[in-house]
């Protein structure tokens, strides 16, 4: 992991730490949370910097910023700091050298890309040894003059007993320690553990940063990075995940967007959408688009239902299925929305004429929608 502004991409979220150290108030727990992607690694290891960084950068005011440059820095950001401790989620393992493996293998990616995002898989958890030998470790002395910093990782899938043991660090914290966790469902935390963290809330990307650094860092055109941003919702560790070897959007990632766009913008804007940025001469294409649609549609009228996301089947859009479920109102609405998807596809496979066919398709499923044009 190189070194990079963080400021530009959590604005709020590094004047917030950057403020409290200046002043000499930096907490001894802090909990990150916000949605993936959005930069909550990138910020734990920056603050981590700042808190023992050679040689300062300050900018007057409340803001300070890491040199990335000295000993102390570099080794911070490539992850190999001496006071630098992970609990990250694991998948199943039988013994602690396969998960010493599982955990360089995610710190690899992390350190080549850190707005990549871990696998949300059910089967990973934080392993109760690695919260207990994070304690151990912190209970001795520190033989450098070094503020160490411990990260759990998606806290969410940590275990009751992991639990436990960090709760104990959290209420009798070691000197010149910081504890950060970071997690996507803070409500889903003990309730002791949360009352005694401050708590940072990560936002979404500026528009214009997560587009720059697509352009740089995966040398995408402006266009291009500007679709995988909107797709994204301006989550750049989401957008990467669409980006396929030629850098373009993938269909799925295009039929999110145009799934957003109909519950979302007006009928003009969703139809130009879609004349922008599909084949309308492929059909197997349209074919695809309408599946993942009726997909969509299951996973958001089932998460308004139910209110679980582990029933969901496109995981990989977890968090627009749970924002979006509120747009579509009663199941009646849902059903006939379902109805005419799949006339449509109906229609289509009888080569029915594809863009009279979307356009007729988008004006139906508004007019159950109900929303108001733009």
């Amino acid at each position: 992991m190189t070194h990079f502004d963080i400021e530009k991409f959590q604005p709020k979220a590094w004047q917030i730490l950057s403020r409290s150290f200046k002043n000499n108030r930096v907490a001894s727990t802090y909990l990150f949370h916000g949605p993936e992607g959005c930069g909550r690694w990138a910020l734990a290891i920056s603050f981590a910097a700042l808190l023992n960084c050679e040689d300062l950068q300050d900018s007057g005011g409340s803001h300070a910023a890491p040199c990335g440059k000295c000993g102390y820095c570099y080794r911070i950001f490539s992850l190999n700091f001496e006071g630098l401790y992970f609990a990250l989620p694991l998948s199943p393992h039988k013994n602690a050298d396969q998960a010493a493996e599982l955990t360089i293998q995610i710190l690899e990616s992390k350190r080549a890309e850190p707005f990549s995002i871990i696998s949300s898989a059910k089967s990973r958890n934080i392993p109760i040894e690695t919260a207990r030998e994070i304690r151990r470790s912190l209970s001795l002395r520190s033989s450098h003059d070094i503020t160490r910093v411990a990260i759990f990782y998606e806290m969410e899938k940590m275990r009751e007993a992991s639990a436990d043991a960090l709760l104990k660090l959290i209420e009798e914290p070691p000197p010149r320690t910081v504890l950060i966790l970071i997690s996507r469902r803070p409500e889903a935390l003990l309730p002791t553990i949360q009352s005694r963290s401050q708590k940072i809330r990560i936002n979404r990307v500026p528009k214009e940063a997560a587009e720059e650094y697509l352009q740089t860092a995966y040398d995408l055109s402006d266009s291009r990075a500007e679709l995988l941003s909107r797709i994204s919702d301006y989550s750049p560790g989401r957008a990467i995940e669409l980006i396929d070897e030629q850098g373009e959007a993938t269909e799925r990632g295009v039929g999110l967007l145009l799934f957003k766009s109909l519950l979302e913008e007006s009928p003009y804007q969703t139809v130009s959408h879609i004349n922008e940025m599909l084949d309308l001469r492929n059909r197997g294409g349209i074919d695809s688009l309408l599946s993942l649609w009726q997909s969509l549609l299951r996973d958001c009228v089932n998460y308004s239902v139910i209110g679980d996301e582990n029933e969901l089947i496109n995981t990989d859009f977890t968090s627009d299925i749970k924002r979006l479920s509120g747009r579509i109102k009663g199941s009646e609405a849902a059903a006939s929305m379902a109805d005419d998807i799949k006339n449509t596809l109906e229609d289509l496979r009888r080569n029915s004429h594809i863009q009279g066919a979307l356009t007729s398709l988008t004006l139906k499923l508004k007019s159950h929608i109900g929303v108001a044009a733009n």
